[in-house]
């Protein structure tokens, strides 16, 4: 369809008034970091959990349930994921999480993991249409009535995104709340860019209100989408948060993240990970994790980051935060890399 065609009788939306989304990272972004980062950035309008995956035990893992308890993520505006590719498992997953409180649950039909996707789960259902459908549909007769939503992450297919149409003639069958299209196959994984052809298609033939996911990196990168999808409404990031976590407020039009206010914010993650992970080892583990995104602010600073994975006590650990903070200029920004 022509650009123009798109984008006739739509009007373009105040960025700061749109919704803007925090996509999960397994590893990254549990119960402890969710609730540390929302004190900080409470612009985040929703947060999603790392999926629950489960099985004929019909029981949640001890992970599972330590991310997904109300206790744990109270006052956070939360939607549990959950990865699936059998009906009745799912729906014993999405009865469970309606009696804890969550009034929506969030299918994912997007992760692109090899381990995943082999098991035909995830991206790796896509291809297998007839399989999705018959899912899809028991799914959703199994929720009728229950008043809770039930919403979907998707990617545009597992070999290609050229397989974007038949998925969306399958979505548009059910009644998903809301649609969240990372326009890039399985295989693609993250390389490259979306394909915003593929998603122009989605949009203009999809009878569910959608959510746009991939790439958004700066303010940039949401205004170049703006431009040729002014109807967007929706927004989720990911990686782009968890490099820059005042990312959805830059994107609302608040101020950009400063270094005293990035030190504080790591202080209190390290604190809280010291008072809930079982160990210095996993502490330092997750707090790598943290500078492998957050580390691309300061591209000066390479040394002084590869001490930091080199670290194997918090001594050393927080003596290579310490020096980097002090000394390196934080002027970089997240390339996807």
């Amino acid at each position: 369809m022509p650009r123009k065609a798109q984008q006739r009788g739509k009007k373009k939306m105040d960025p700061a008034a749109m919704e803007y989304y925090f996509a999960p990272l397994e590893g990254n972004t549990g119960y402890v970091y969710r609730n540390v980062h929302y004190r900080f950035f409470p612009e985040t309008d929703r947060y999603y959990t790392p999926f629950v995956a489960p099985n004929h035990t019909l029981r949640f893992r001890t992970k599972e349930m330590d991310d997904i308890d109300p206790a744990h993520n109270a006052g956070v505006p939360l939607v549990p994921q959950v990865l699936s590719n059998r009906s009745q498992e799912c729906l014993w997953a999405i009865r469970e999480l309606a009696q804890m409180g969550y009034k929506e649950v969030n299918l994912n039909l997007g992760c692109p993991v090899p381990t995943v996707a082999r098991k035909r789960r995830g991206s790796g259902m896509l291809k297998y249409t007839q399989e999705l459908d018959a899912f899809l549909e028991e799914v959703f007769e199994g929720v009728e009535g229950t008043g809770t939503a039930v919403s979907v992450k998707t990617r545009l297919g597992t070999d290609s995104t050229e397989e974007a149409e038949g998925l969306i003639g399958i979505y548009n069958r059910y009644p998903i709340s809301e649609l969240t299209v990372h326009p890039r196959s399985q295989k693609d994984m993250y390389k490259g860019t979306p394909d915003y052809d593929a998603f122009a298609a989605v949009l203009c033939k999809s009878r569910i209100p959608i959510v746009y996911n991939g790439n958004i990196f700066t303010g940039e990168d949401r205004d170049r989408l703006l431009e040729r999808f002014p109807q967007v409404r929706k927004i989720m990031a990911g990686r782009g948060v968890l490099a820059d976590p005042a990312l959805i407020r830059v994107l609302k039009g608040g101020p950009a993240l400063q270094k005293a206010e990035l030190r504080a914010f790591h202080d209190a993650l390290l604190d809280a990970y010291k008072k809930t992970l079982p160990g210095t080892n996993v502490v330092i583990g997750r707090m790598k994790e943290f500078w492998h995104y957050t580390g691309t602010l300061f591209p000066e600073g390479e040394k002084l980051r590869k001490e930091i994975r080199k670290a194997r006590d918090l001594g050393a650990y927080e003596a290579a935060v310490r020096v980097l903070m002090s000394s390196v200029p934080m002027n970089g920004s997240y390339s996807g890399q």
